[in-house]
């Protein structure tokens, strides 16, 4: 019911591409949509051949511009098959270019379904792995952790694949997130695991208990905080596996919640911040009244899966969980001292630690410090550079797809196997050829 816009990149008659929050935009030299293996190999060879550097795209739902190809830009979304499932083992073999709602309507018909997402699922397997998308739960992995095997092709067009079983992990733990730096992602090997349902409750609480919640999180289940500026409210969802029925409201019940109250009510509330920011905080309490109490059980992916089509700019940093309670106090103040005129709510999740060398939960429990505002046209980057320096100030590390100013130089020591990822890099693709300005700002140019 009712019509969505595209939640990824938007891209002109001209050829331009624009990024999911309209914040970046490039026109690509060259763009290619490869429709196997050897055309992708021949694309690559070209590119070399012409000293053209080449950036693999997905949705386009990063906010930042890592996806940005102002030379070769290439599609995966043809080579997105679903190679194999194995309900016995429950491992399923992708394309690259899969996106995450293709993979789970295929799981689905096996009686699998993904261990945790978040709550989108147009991204490609490919850049979800790329950028470390993640969930929410202390003993729920990112798609990083869900993966048994991957396949990529290098810069010279041969294939090399590498696993959780090798002698050796240190390609599979730096290809799990890569940024592309290494290599095309053609294939995928993930872990499913079977089909669950999960029993979600929305409540709406203060700032204090849900302070108090981030210092002493739920070891079990998923749990989220959506604080907004300038008001007390907080509103929390929990979720945790059931063996209960599907019991939730009605076809039209969800859609006006999740299309009437939360899209079109956040881009009201943008509109009118734009031209009266003083109505900011009445706005803000206004939506968060409008949230009813609720629990809900469901198939997990209707549970994780509350996306925001309204278009929004978003930060996020990965901080150890000690440091969540006061990172997010640091970015509240930042916002309303600096009076940003930010009528969306701001995500908060927990998160265990991640094995994969550039996944910003690398080695440790983490808390991820979040905010959004509606976009284009309100000036944020003040507020959170403040709540930036904070993050770093404790160890923060960046979301790869979101907003941040941070530089390789800066990355290098938030990671203990920076230098070896980068002399991987540094092997595999001695040409540079997986690069592009923002790779070069946040890995470095390839030697």
């Amino acid at each position: 019911m009712g019509s969505r816009r595209p939640a990824g990149a938007d891209v002109s008659a001209d050829g331009t591409w624009t990024n999911f929050s309209r914040r970046h935009s490039v026109r690509p030299q060259r763009f290619a949509v490869p429709h196997d293996l050897d055309d992708l190999r021949r694309v690559l060879r070209e590119a070399t051949a012409e000293g053209s550097r080449v950036r693999v795209v997905g949705s386009g739902h990063s906010y930042n511009d890592v996806a940005t190809a102002p030379d070769t830009q290439v599609s995966l979304r043809r080579l997105n098959r679903i190679r194999h499932v194995d309900p016995g083992s429950g491992h399923v073999t992708v394309e690259g270019g899969a996106s995450l709602r293709e993979i789970r309507t295929e799981l689905a018909r096996h009686g699998l379904a993904f261990d945790n997402m978040g709550d989108i699922d147009h991204q490609s397997i490919a850049g979800a792995l790329s950028t470390g998308t993640h969930g929410t739960g202390l003993t729920a992995p990112a798609f990083a952790s869900q993966v048994v095997a991957m396949e990529l092709m290098l810069a010279d067009g041969s294939l090399v694949r590498c696993s959780a079983e090798d002698p050796d992990p240190a390609l599979f733990d730096a290809a799990r997130v890569s940024l592309g730096a290494l290599g095309v992602i053609v294939a995928v090997t993930l872990r499913a695991v079977p089909a669950y349902h999960l029993r979600r409750t929305d409540s709406v609480i203060t700032r204090d208990q849900a302070l108090a919640l981030l210092e002493d999180p739920p070891q079990n289940g998923h749990i989220g905080f959506y604080f907004m500026p300038y008001i007390d409210q907080v509103l929390m969802w929990t979720a945790e596996r059931t063996t209960d029925p599907v019991d939730k409201p009605s076809a039209l019940g969800e859609w006006f919640r999740d299309v009437v109250k939360v899209n079109h009510g956040l881009r009201a509330m943008g509109a009118v911040a734009r031209r009266a920011p003083r109505l900011v905080p009445a706005l803000s309490r206004a939506f968060a009244r409008g949230i009813r109490p609720e629990t809900t059980v469901d198939t997990y992916d209707k549970v994780f899966l509350r996306p925001l089509f309204v278009r929004h700019d978003a930060f996020e940093f990965a901080v150890e969980q000690a440091e969540g309670p006061g990172c997010v106090r640091t970015l509240m103040a930042a916002v309303e001292d600096a009076r940003v005129p930010a009528a969306f709510p701001c995500e908060t999740r927990v998160a265990p630690a991640e094995s994969a060398w550039l996944h910003p939960q690398y080695g440790r429990t983490t808390t991820w410090v979040g905010a959004a505002i509606q976009s284009p046209g309100i000036d944020v980057d003040g507020a959170w550079e403040e709540a930036q320096r904070a993050c770093v100030a404790k160890g923060g590390r960046p979301h790869w797809g979101k907003w941040h100013t941070l530089t390789a130089a800066e990355l290098g020591g938030l990671y203990p196997r920076w230098d070896e990822f980068t002399a991987l890099r540094t092997k595999l693709d001695p040409g540079g050829l997986f690069g592009s300005p923002a790779i070069d700002r946040l890995l470095g140019r390839a030697q």
